[in-house]
């Protein structure tokens, strides 16, 4: 077996217990929704499946030792793997910080931004769009759509007009 098969048994064992008792038992759900996407474990739910049906497949591609000679996962380490997820994790702290005081939408927009730069994307025009449209519509969605209150932040004063 390798690294990857345990990969895929590490993400499936998280997907099933999200699904089986950390959602069941840590989401309160009210009795009666009126549309199942209103639903506080809706979101989490799909999150857990997905992962799980990724699990899997990583653990079905994965089953047996790799055939061909000459391949080592050392390889494919990218040389600067610890400092990215490093950064990326103190990334997700500062972003969590900030959704209270810069709101869902200019939070969103910034960690997605340096996001996108520290994963080694470099095309301005995807950065850019990417960063702006995805923060938005979410947000858009949550607050028109589905009724759910999002951190405004600094602009509350605009969002108001929307």
């Amino acid at each position: 077996m390798n690294k990857h098969f345990f990969s895929g048994v590490f993400m499936l064992s998280v997907g099933l217990l999200l699904l089986l008792f950390l959602i069941p038992y840590g989401i309160d759900t009210p009795k009666k929704i009126r549309f199942a996407a209103l639903s506080p474990t809706y979101y989490p739910q799909i999150v857990a499946v997905i992962l799980s049906v990724i699990g899997a497949a990583i653990i079905f591609k994965n089953r047996r030792p790799l055939t061909t000679k000459g391949t080592d996962d050392a390889d494919e380490v990218h040389p600067n793997a610890k400092m990215r997820i490093g950064s990326f994790l103190l990334l997700l702290a500062v972003y969590s910080l900030s959704l209270e005081f810069l709101g869902f939408v200019l939070s969103g927009v910034l960690a997605l931004l340096a996001s996108l730069i520290l994963a080694g994307e470099r095309r301005a025009f995807i950065i850019i769009a990417m960063s702006l449209l995805l923060p938005i519509s979410l947000f858009l969605f949550f607050y028109k759509v589905a009724y759910v209150p999002v951190p405004n932040g600094i602009l509350a004063p605009f969002i108001r007009w929307i």
